[in-house]
């Protein structure tokens, strides 16, 4: 004798099941997470580092405050933030890496920035000692410096930005 089953699933219960294996399917898919680390460590004879390094990458707003004394006149707040420097063989110099100097532009306009290390202006064409040779050994934190250059010329409205580089030299030191 031979007997047949037949089983009849209904098209709910049939959409039902597959919904279930495709939810399980799709949670057993891994999940893939990515950090991106960078790490800079320089080198104990020589280094010019920001004292705080949250800042650095990260646009710094000048804020512009209105002059009471001449009505539509103004000015932009000073940047200021602390390096710490050392070159244990030699004096530190500086330069500003853009032959065009350092400037704010709004596209149409442009507005000079004077940009001081350790109280020593730095300029595009040479590069000048900013910590001498004694004060570079021992190690020391110094202020950098970025304002408005004073021309006399009101600040036109507009929307401005930036990029002020630099470029740090371990000067050897002078033979005798």
């Amino acid at each position: 004798m031979k007997r047949t089953f037949m089983a009849t699933v209904s098209p709910v219960a049939l959409a039902l099941l597959t919904s279930l294996s495709a939810a399980h399917a799709l949670a057993a898919d891994p999940i893939e997470v990515q950090v991106q680390l960078i790490a800079s460590v320089p080198s104990t004879s020589f280094y010019v580092v920001p004292a705080d390094t949250g800042w650095i990458g990260v646009p710094q707003r000048l804020e512009w405050t209105p002059d009471p004394v001449a009505p539509g006149g103004g000015k932009l707040s000073t940047l200021r933030k602390a390096f710490d420097v050392k070159n244990s063989s030699g004096a530190i110099a500086a330069r500003l890496t853009d032959s065009g100097g350092a400037f704010l532009s709004n596209g149409t306009g442009m507005v000079p920035l004077d940009v001081h290390f350790n109280n020593q202006e730095l300029n595009p064409i040479t590069a000048q000692e900013v910590i001498s040779a004694t004060e570079a050994a021992a190690g020391k934190r110094v202020d950098l410096t970025i304002a408005t250059s004073q021309t006399g010329v009101g600040i036109p409205a507009g929307e401005y930005t930036g990029i002020v580089n630099m470029t740090f030299d371990a000067v050897p030191p002078r033979s005798l």
